[in-house]
């Protein structure tokens, strides 16, 4: 069977994709889960590393079904696992391939444990990367992830967006001189730590607060 030839339409399509601007492509690439926008590599040879270059880095683990029996709970807890596997394996290959600045990285996980596997990440964008915007977030209140000592030395973050992550050591750093939106989601952190934080971002704007686990005499005021 003769197989068909594309269209005048369907060829034209191919032709205006592929010659769009780089910084569009980009912009259309950062829209979409890293996940997804890696899998553009099966695409024409034009498209085969574009994902390569995208400054914006999303890292999702799906939700998983509504747990409602035991046998549900098992089967949730197996597939969370393999999520997790699935997930820390791609996040090295995609920054061992990826090329240029990271502006932005974020991570958003169901995972309850430690996720001790990030910590490499964090220190690897500390060092090799101008990230301005930063998100950790992990959908579970019992998440026992600390946030490494690196993430500090992040200096040209304008963004930072913590949720469920424990803070348990006094940040010893110059402080986050470009904060402009700090945003903490039920993090334990203690009031001397979180004192020392604000009072090292003169330049934040927008700070939240929600679900605060630390001591209950903390009082913060804006002037």
């Amino acid at each position: 069977m003769k197989a068909k030839r594309p269209t005048k339409a369907q060829r034209l399509s191919s032709t205006t994709i592929n010659t769009l601007p780089q910084t569009i492509i980009e912009n259309i690439l950062c829209l979409l889960p890293i996940q997804e926008a890696a899998r553009t590599s099966i695409l024409p040879t034009e498209w085969r590393y574009k994902w390569t270059t995208i400054p914006k880095l999303d890292f999702c683990s799906s939700t998983v079904p509504e747990i409602r029996t035991q046998e549900n709970h098992v089967e949730w807890a197996r597939k969370n696992r393999e999520r997790r596997r699935k997930l820390f394996n791609a996040i090295p290959q995609v920054l061992l391939m990826h090329q240029g600045p990271i502006h932005e990285f974020s991570f958003d996980s169901i995972a309850n444990c430690d996720c001790f596997e990030l910590d490499p990440i964090i220190f690897h964008l500390s060092r090799n990367h101008a990230v301005k915007k930063l998100k950790l977030a992990f959908n579970h209140h019992m998440s026992s992830y600390k946030l490494p000592l690196c993430a500090f030395s992040m200096h040209q973050l304008t963004d930072l967006d913590l949720r469920n992550v424990v803070i348990d050591h006094q940040p010893i750093f110059s402080g986050f001189g470009s904060l402009r939106s700090l945003c903490l989601y039920y993090v334990k952190i203690s009031t001397k730590a979180l004192l020392h934080l604000l009072s090292s971002c003169p330049s934040l704007k927008r700070f939240t607060l929600l679900g605060f686990i630390g001591c209950k005499d903390c009082t913060v005021s804006a002037t």
